[in-house]
């Protein structure tokens, strides 16, 4: 039962940091491996403000998340929207020098040591035969409000609608008169956000250091694509189901081998259904 909690937070986080990445897939036509770098920019502002400005935990990571939301905006008006109309080849290798430029410029202002938030956040009680802390209630909390949140934006506003008909079919919704910057602008600020979010969950349960992102991408590269590119749902299931697969994974092999253990867990569903868990390729073909 521990493990099966483990595995849920680590799902919880995940899909976080994996809805993000999957939007800017969707919308933006490229696979951004920055994300990784929002995602530990997230978690040194969020760091800053509990430990240093002395911030609630929820105030200081919602406004972390939100510099983050500004901070991809302003990268996506600046080093990607000039080579929008490159390729998502261009894009991606663009993604990659980004990571290592934030990489750096991360290292410069924070430094390269390794940082705690406070260890309040770490009291563990006893639920039942289960033992679990503060700071890991806060993040399946976190994530189920902030997931809840998304869907109802994506579902119940204009402007969702028109960034799930982007997502959906880009030529055809700026010829329906969809304001397609806008929507860029959007997504970026949400897709970030959620990344700086997941970065403060992975600081509250764990540690904030530089190497954040470079740990993280690949494994929600692998949670996007086991759920489906096309499908922000199926990327939020995707994300749950490798998270208690890592964990699960503990009992039977070092937890030092979790991330063998997505990738594995990755090629053998692809063998199956190529196209991921979730996606909705097929059904938009027969469409």
């Amino acid at each position: 039962m521990q493990n099966i909690i483990f595995g849920l937070i680590t799902g919880s986080i995940l899909a976080t940091a994996t809805v993000g990445f999957s939007m800017i897939r969707q919308t933006e036509g490229f696979i951004n491996i920055a994300h990784g770098q929002f995602l530990t920019l997230g978690a040194f502002l969020g760091f800053f403000f509990v430990s240093t400005a002395g911030l609630n935990v929820f105030l200081g990571g919602l406004i972390a998340a939100a510099l983050v939301g500004v901070a991809g905006v302003v990268v996506s008006r600046i080093v990607f929207r000039p080579i929008a109309d490159s390729g998502p080849l261009a894009q991606l290798f663009t993604s990659i020098g980004l990571a290592f430029l934030l990489f750096g410029l991360i290292r410069v202002a924070f430094g390269a040591s390794v940082k705690f938030f406070p260890t309040s956040f770490g009291t563990r009680f006893d639920i039942g035969s289960v033992n679990v802390t503060v700071g890991e209630i806060l993040i399946v909390a976190v994530a189920g409000v902030s997931v809840a949140a998304l869907a109802l934006f994506l579902t119940k506003t204009r402007l969702g609608t028109w960034i799930r008909a982007t997502a959906s079919n880009p030529s055809l919704a700026e010829v329906r008169g969809v304001p397609v910057e806008r929507v860029s602008v959007a997504v970026w600020f949400v897709a970030s956000a959620f990344a700086g979010l997941a970065g403060v969950m992975i600081g509250l349960i764990s540690n904030v250091n530089s190497e954040m992102g470079f740990q993280q991408i690949l494994i929600i590269l692998a949670a996007a694509v086991l759920g489906g590119l096309g499908s922000i749902y199926g990327v939020l299931a995707a994300g749950l189901l490798l998270g208690l697969a890592m964990d699960l994974s503990a009992l039977i092999i070092p937890t030092a081998y979790r991330s063998v253990v997505a990738f594995g867990v990755l090629i053998l569903v692809l063998l199956v259904r190529p196209q991921g868990l979730f996606s909705t390729a097929t059904r938009k073909e027969a469409g």
